[in-house]
């Protein structure tokens, strides 16, 4: 499965829920499918979009996505044992796998090296992978309203969709609509 083919399956399945979006190509491809107030894309913040989703995730009541990629949690893999502590049930983190950074001229990263996946397991963190939309739709959907937080892993192709503009957005208004969208 491509990145652009499980990022239209996710903007559908998280509709008008709060949904944090890595850096990069994974922000630019969304972008291309879809913009709403509910989505948060997190403009040059590899690292982050796990702990920002967290965050999000202990301050409202309803289902909390993040769409992550193997390069940005390896960067920013101390947000795992925190995961672990805080452990809201509404956070839905879903990691796109590709094994390298996109952004970064398609540079490797090390997830063939690190079992992310495996990690997270050993913290005592709920986890699922999968390389298909029938299966990443099946996991998300009986992990929604699940009694822990869920991570999900999902194996992508290597590579960039072609012919994306790059995302020009307004950081401000990006953060203004986003809030608006989580306090109704």
């Amino acid at each position: 499965m491509k990145r652009i083919e499980a990022l239209e399956v996710l903007d559908q399945i998280f509709g008008n829920d709060p949904l944090i979006i890595t850096c990069g190509a994974t922000a630019r491809e969304m972008a291309s499918i879809s913009q709403k107030k509910s989505h948060l894309p997190l403009l040059d913040s590899m690292g982050l979009t796990t702990p920002v989703g967290l965050g999000v995730a202990l301050g409202v009541k309803g289902r909390v996505g993040v769409i992550d990629g193997d390069g940005s949690l390896l960067m920013g893999f101390s947000i795992l044992p925190t995961l672990k502590a805080y452990g809201p049930k509404n956070l839905i983190v879903i990691v796109l796998d590709n094994g390298q950074h996109a952004s970064a001229d398609l540079m490797l990263s090390q997830a063939s090296d690190v079992d992310i996946a495996g990690a997270a397991k050993g913290l005592g963190l709920w986890v699922g992978q999968c390389d298909s939309a029938d299966e990443m739709k099946s996991l998300i959907a009986s992990r929604t309203g699940a009694d822990e937080i869920s991570m999900i892993f999902v194996k992508i192709e290597k590579g960039n969709t072609p012919g994306i503009p790059f995302y020009l957005a307004n950081p401000p208004k990006l953060s203004a609509d986003f809030v608006e969208s989580i306090s109704s």
